[in-house]
């Protein structure tokens, strides 16, 4: 005779894999596909954006035939505040025929973004991403502020920058107008 003890365990178990197996099963019949994250040398994918109005504006008629770099960042991340004045210089230095700053905030709130960006005289389009739910983490794969894109005028994500950069430095700056003219970062030098 099997030892009682056995047959309850044996079950367990059998009802575990079954059950593990059923989830694995229905978590792969989704209508939706993940949704491709951008990365370098792959075109941005497409996402909307919400203006701190509540207008929705589609990102590929936005970034349009620019060099656009777009910074997510919060209005409460210290890293995010350390930059910001070099985005809006760098926004006052580039053509904007040409090239576009922009700016994804992730704030709970619309109220603080509009305050920040009178406060700090923020001149470049900012849209509002709230906690990140919508855009940011689903669509772009971020969780850490600031992260920057830099997309080139055909669409393609040329560079990611995670953490404040000198976004308004003069090498930086010629950074741009060459991957404006090339589609691509030049090569380092040495």
């Amino acid at each position: 005779m099997k030892n009682p003890m056995e047959m309850p365990w044996k079950r367990a178990v059998i009802g575990m894999l079954v059950l593990l197996g059923l989830a694995v099963v229905l978590s792969a019949c989704g209508d939706e596909e993940s949704p491709v994250l951008p990365a370098k040398g792959l075109p941005m994918p497409e996402f909307s954006l919400m203006s701190l109005d509540g207008e929705s504006v589609s990102s590929s008629e936005l970034f349009r035939d620019k060099v656009v770099v777009l910074n997510v960042w919060a209005t409460w991340c210290p890293p995010c505040r350390q930059e910001m004045p070099d985005l809006i210089r760098l926004s006052r230095l580039l053509p904007r025929d040409r090239f576009l700053v922009v700016g994804l905030a992730v704030d709970s709130h619309a109220d603080d973004v509009r305050a920040f960006m009178r406060d700090h005289g923020i001149v470049f389009p900012v849209f509002w991403d709230q906690n990140g739910k919508q855009v940011a983490a689903p669509r772009l794969g971020v969780f850490k502020y600031p992260e920057t894109f830099v997309i080139n005028r055909e669409g393609v994500v040329v560079e990611k920058v995670n953490g404040a950069f000198p976004w308004a430095d003069p090498e930086v700056v010629a950074i741009l107008h060459a991957i404006e003219k090339t589609g691509r970062v030049p090569p380092q030098e040495g």
